[in-house]
């Protein structure tokens, strides 16, 4: 097994930006080593050995790209550093590890509040449940969402964190789709620990499935892919069922957090309209868009 600990050799220190905003080729020549140095990090590791890794090992390694993500970079530098040719030769596998780590840290997330004798409180103390809160708080605000709306959440994963928080901070009734089994059969377990199961429904399946369902809001996770297909079912959906004015919000990454993820692009979103953008702010990973359709 591979040493996850921190190398102080890449540590990036904040008086290495005293006054680089002013230099951004400077800046990048900081900031790339590190992030090369991550990729080579990572790239000992295959699936089976992230595993292999406890919940907290796996954390620490995590902590390192998340470092790298909240960067304070303004959008030039951002994508001044994620175009340079060597870095974006790495972000593929930098990107394939993120969603691999929260593949893997949600099954031990759901394990334990399974397992836990008080799981609403095992919940609370997962380090990263502090940016779900904000980031739902977020959203909430976004849409003035009302107590007794009904939101279908594509790609809620092993534990729905954003629907349990939407039911919990603003009585939104939720449904989760996921196409995988396994994801699926976690999130039922999670959703039925914290008596959420009369809230919270979760069904397997894809986005196609909204013509099933009665929905006021529709919310695309960030991982939820391809991207392209969702929308374009989501239009033809929205377009038969007349709900053409129903706000449709999906999560993206921007700046340098666009790391971790390839961010939505406007081809991917054809046919909609982007009518609000809520960046990010803190540790919060994800940009919330509402989008409607074209009219």
């Amino acid at each position: 097994m591979h040493d996850v600990n921190y190398n102080h050799e890449h540590e990036l220190k904040k008086h290495d930006f005293l006054g680089c905003c002013q230099d951004c080729q400077h800046s990048l020549e900081i900031i790339k080593p590190h992030i090369m140095a991550f990729a080579e990090r990572i790239g000992r590791y295959d699936e089976e050995a992230l595993k292999a890794l406890g919940p907290d090992d796996l954390y620490r390694l995590f902590l390192l790209l998340d470092d790298l993500a909240h960067m304070d970079a303004g959008p030039h530098l951002a994508g001044l550093i994620l175009d340079e040719p060597d870095i974006r030769s790495v972000l593929p596998a930098i990107r394939a590890y993120y969603n691999t780590f929260f593949s893997i840290h949600e099954v031990h997330l759901a394990e334990k509040l399974i397992e836990s004798p008080a799981p609403w409180e095992t919940l609370k103390s997962f380090p990263l449940y502090p940016r779900y809160e904000v980031l739902v708080k977020n959203q909430i605000e976004l849409t003035r969402i009302d107590s007794g709306s009904r939101l279908v959440f594509i790609g809620c994963g092993p534990v729905p964190s954003s629907l349990i928080l939407l039911n919990h901070l603003a009585g939104v009734r939720c449904v989760g789709l996921d196409v995988s089994e396994d994801a699926v059969n976690w999130s039922r377990k999670v959703v039925r620990c914290l008596g959420l199961e009369k809230e919270i429904e979760i069904v397997r399946g894809d986005e196609t499935l909204l013509r099933e369902f009665d929905w006021d809001m529709v919310l695309v996770a960030a991982m939820a892919d391809p991207k392209a297909r969702i929308f374009n079912n989501l239009r033809l959906i929205m377009q038969e069922r007349g709900k053409t004015d129903t706000l449709v919000f999906f999560r993206t990454y921007t700046g340098m957090r666009a790391i971790l993820h390839e961010p939505v692009t406007e081809e991917e979103i054809e046919g909609f309209r982007i009518v609000r953008t809520f960046y990010p702010t803190g540790r919060v990973n994800n940009t919330i868009v509402a989008a409607k359709l074209d009219e």
